[in-house]
């Protein structure tokens, strides 16, 4: 019983890396660069349903909502004010232009994080168990509703992104954006509203995350820092290509991480993040669920 309990403990702690790994792909894949400030949106997510929920009073649906477009909102909002008039900036070249797009979303996670502390400081806050049963069972195993919840939706987040690439005419035109700027230009896509729904739908995946999490950890404007590189090395193990393999290896390192921490030393399970990303990059660049991808010069 105690292998199940763990094996559910760390999938659906893997789920949550796999959602911040998700969103982290997504901007790579648009603009070629890591958003340092992604942890920021997870930690938005968690402070907009604790807003509408607790504070306001707004039934958990509702508010789930509420929290997921204000998510999107932010990340869309960032692009155009902070990241569009870099990007257009014509005075720097390609290298410099990511260079300072890159540091620019330094600057934004620490501006994010001052003024989360404005309103709310440094304590630590909670969001009331979402269920009025916290816990179901099923074949004599007790599951939190939370975390069965956390894989339900993360689950079901990653196949309708898969299916939102493959089939639809937005999904399509973000891809083409992806892999040719240019060519995306010269056949009449707004690649400039495609960045903005890129960041929004990032900010989005972020924001799920971290509402989903809000019943089950401490509230705080650092909450995202550790988010983030954990989002990270989900994305670097499952691969920046693959949309489901960015949750495969969210859910890999949440098993691996809960089972170590039991059996050998709860305080090195953070070692794993850094570990698995230095790995993963010096063996495997393109991750376990990746491809290699041939580049003409």
């Amino acid at each position: 019983m105690e292998f199940a309990a763990l094996l559910s403990v760390g999938v659906s702690t893997g789920c949550l890396y796999g959602l911040v790994g998700l969103g982290l792909v997504l901007v790579y894949n648009a603009q070629g660069i890591p958003n340092f400030a992604h942890g920021e949106f997870f930690m938005a997510g968690a402070f907009a349903v604790y807003v509408a929920n607790v504070l306001l009073g707004i039934p958990f649906a509702w508010s789930l909502l509420i929290a997921v477009a204000f998510g999107g909102l932010l990340g869309a909002a960032v692009e155009v004010l902070a990241i569009r008039p870099i990007a257009m900036n014509r005075s720097l070249g390609k290298a410099s232009t990511e260079v300072a797009i890159v540091l620019a979303t330094v600057g934004l996670m620490i501006v994010l994080k001052g003024l989360a502390r404005i309103p709310w400081g440094d304590s630590m806050r909670n969001l009331p168990p979402v269920f009025a049963t916290e816990t179901i069972s099923v074949g004599g195993l007790e599951l939190s509703t939370q975390r069965l919840l956390i894989v339900i939706v993360a689950v079901a987040l990653t196949a309708a992104l898969s299916v939102f690439f493959a089939s639809t005419a937005l999904g399509k035109e973000m891809r083409a954006t992806s892999q040719n700027t240019v060519g995306a230009k010269l056949i009449g896509i707004n690649t400039s509203s495609i960045y903005s729904a890129t960041w929004g739908l990032a900010a989005i995946c972020g924001a799920v995350a971290g509402i989903l999490a809000a019943p089950l950890i401490f509230l705080h404007p650092d909450m995202g820092t550790r988010m983030l590189l954990k989002g990270f090395a989900a994305a670097c193990l499952g691969g920046f290509g693959s949309v489901s393999g960015v949750l495969a290896g969210g859910v890999l390192m949440g098993v691996v991480e809960i089972f170590f921490g039991r059996y050998f030393a709860t305080s090195m399970m953070d070692i794993f993040a850094p570990i698995i990303i230095i790995v993963v990059l010096l063996f495997r660049p393109q991750g376990l669920f990746g491809s290699r991808r041939a580049v003409r010069v």
